[in-house]
């Protein structure tokens, strides 16, 4: 006789549906679980004896086979064990069949009360692609979010699954937290000056680009950065969810919440910490800002390697581990922006410098050509000398988030129509004409290239044009092509 049910575990941080088969033939007494389970699924033997046996149920003295399909996918953690017992009793014909797709994620004590698992918004998102209802313990219910076209039920013990299961009617469900947006603190009200540097930002924002701030200690580097994520629009109820489920079964703290995430590193940071690594791998500070933003503060005073793990997800937006012979692929689609002074003492091209040409090199070696290279946009800061301004000269910071939000529309827009016609159909003959000459003038890499196109339109957008000038490509060019502050040629 054969059984099944539902279950779902974490593939790195993501969730993956597994299903299970339960054969119950005649035999001597054994329990045998099959399909790559690890020692936690293995051990749900004894543990699933024990709780059918405390919950009044039978469990059957006969050959008991659990096959866990997909068989090429490593089973980790006890999230496995209610999924098995529903199986069981269904091959036994204690539970009728089942009627429509309901997955499991629960642990069983030997008591049969139902324990929470980790990262049950990962498990969830995987049983919603699978179009399966989802039964999890119920006061892990309370912390679940709602997720269109998922039904979370909540169960305290294995006794209640299956006296409703029985039924063919579950528990109905809780009241859900929805996704909300975050108030942050930070604004923009209360930065003075700076109007470059916020243009610079509020262009990175629009089109999404990596930028770097260089400027001498004290010029308000650190403090954009940490406003930073006051102007960017809020992610869609899909990438929320999908960057609290990461966050979740990397063990986070981070609310439900539609703001993007913004990761702030210290410069101590290893390789592994960067991209993640271990078995199982776990998330690095790449994937966690996954959707939002990395900050580096302080750029220069991170190692090289660690740098130069980021050179491939700021090109593909994912990061590939490969630990024995099992490969993980981890999101990290997110932006870079970076601070730095230009020198060691912080002075170099503002005041007197006292750093000699190998100082210079030695300090500028942690940034490799590539990894500058991935980077649209150089924001050179001045020292602020000026007299302060009144507070209602300051761009709002609603106002520049507005603007950000329409040229991210006017790009999506543009693109859909580009798609259709000439890639720079946008652009006119006049910006269409220095473009040829300064590809030929210019000793730019092709992804430089590439990146002085995107940017270029970014800033039209943002200035409410619905075509590239050339206006708009010098500019960029003038992000893109400069020297670095204090860089060594």
């Amino acid at each position: 006789m054969l059984g099944y049910a539902l279950g779902a575990v974490c593939d790195g941080v993501l969730g993956a549906c597994v299903r299970v088969e339960a054969d119950v033939s005649p035999g001597l007494p054994q329990f045998s679980v099959v399909g790559l389970p690890d020692s936690s699924v293995n051990e749900s033997r004894l543990r699933i004896r024990a709780a059918l046996r405390n919950a009044g149920l039978e469990f059957p003295q006969r050959r008991v086979t659990v096959n866990l399909s997909p068989a090429n996918v490593r089973k980790r953690g006890p999230g496995l064990d209610l999924a098995i017992a529903v199986a069981i009793l269904r091959a036994v014909g204690q539970l009728p069949p089942a009627t429509a797709p309901c997955g499991f994620a629960a642990e069983l004590s030997l008591s049969g009360e139902l324990l929470p698992v980790t990262a049950v918004t990962s498990l969830g998102l995987a049983l919603q692609h699978n179009g399966a209802t989802a039964v999890v313990v119920a006061r892990q219910q309370q912390g679940c979010v709602a997720l269109s076209g998922l039904t979370w039920h909540g169960y305290s013990s294995l006794g209640e699954v299956y006296q409703d299961l029985r039924r063919g009617c579950l528990q109905q469900p809780q009241a859900l937290q929805p996704l909300r947006p975050l108030q942050t603190g930070n604004t923009w009200e209360d930065v003075d000056g700076l109007t470059d540097a916020k243009r610079a930002l509020c262009l990175a924002a629009a089109g999404q680009h990596h930028v770097l701030l260089v400027g001498p200690p004290g010029c308000g580097k650190t403090m954009l950065a940490e406003r930073y994520a006051a102007i960017l629009p809020d992610l869609t109820e899909a990438e929320a969810l999908e960057v609290f489920a990461l966050h979740q079964a990397a063990g986070s703290t981070r609310l439900p919440v539609l703001a993007p995430p913004v990761r702030m590193p210290h410069h101590t940071l290893t390789p592994a910490g960067m991209i993640g690594g271990g078995v199982p791998p776990y998330p690095g500070e790449a994937t966690l800002s996954h959707r939002g933003v990395l900050v580096l503060d302080e750029l220069l005073e991170f190692r090289r390697a660690t740098l130069d793990t980021l050179r491939e997800p700021l090109e593909s937006g994912t990061v590939q581990l490969h630990r024995g012979s099992h490969s993980t692929v981890l999101p990290a689609a997110f932006q870079l922006l970076g601070t730095m002074n230009p020198c060691p003492c912080g002075q170099y091209g503002w005041g007197p410098c006292q750093c000699g040409e190998a100082t210079l090199r030695r300090y500028w070696s942690s940034l490799s050509g590539p990894l500058l290279d991935r980077i649209d946009m150089v924001v050179p800061l001045q020292p602020h000398r000026s007299v302060p301004s009144s507070p209602s000269g300051q761009p709002a910071t609603a106002a520049l988030r507005e603007r950000v939000l329409k040229a991210r529309e006017a790009l999506k827009h543009r693109q859909v129509n580009r798609s259709r016609t000439h890639p720079l159909a946008d652009w006119s003959e006049r910006a269409q004409a220095q473009l040829d000459r300064a590809s030929r003038q210019l000793a730019l890499s092709r992804r430089a290239w590439q990146g002085v196109i995107r940017l270029a339109r970014t800033i039209s957008a943002v200035d409410g044009q619905n075509q590239v000038d050339a206006v708009h490509l010098e500019e960029a060019l003038a992000y893109r092509s400069s020297p670095v502050p204090g860089r060594p040629g």
